[in-house]
């Protein structure tokens, strides 16, 4: 088994131990309540795994001030992780700023 080999088993291994969102601590829903927004934010963020990240596509559907929830498919399985909003990014411009200087999508249709 090459290097190669060997790095993508550990990816799959930490990704089967699931991914580690931020705590209820780190949240901190009294002093930054969370918002909701539909349809979803399409969005590139950084999941972070056991011994390893991973950059994956996902939709947000609620965020705070300073945190932003991914709703992500790791085949079948969904997912929702709550990161940092400066791991996330927009898939339709990925030189935008980070989710959490989010702004009006429909403004832009005017």
């Amino acid at each position: 088994m090459g290097p190669e080999q060997a790095s993508e088993l550990q990816r799959q291994y930490a990704r089967r131990a699931g991914p580690i969102g931020l705590t209820v601590e780190e949240l901190d829903f009294e002093h930054f309540p969370a918002k909701n927004g539909f349809p979803g934010i399409p969005v590139k963020a950084w999941i972070r795994f056991p011994n390893c990240a991973e950059l994956v596509n996902g939709e947000v559907f609620a965020w705070t001030a300073k945190a932003a929830e991914v709703t992500w498919k790791d085949g079948p399985v969904t997912y929702r992780t709550w990161v940092w909003s400066s791991a996330v990014t927009r898939r339709e411009d990925l030189n935008k700023a980070n989710l959490g200087e989010r702004t009006n999508r429909d403004s832009n249709n005017k």
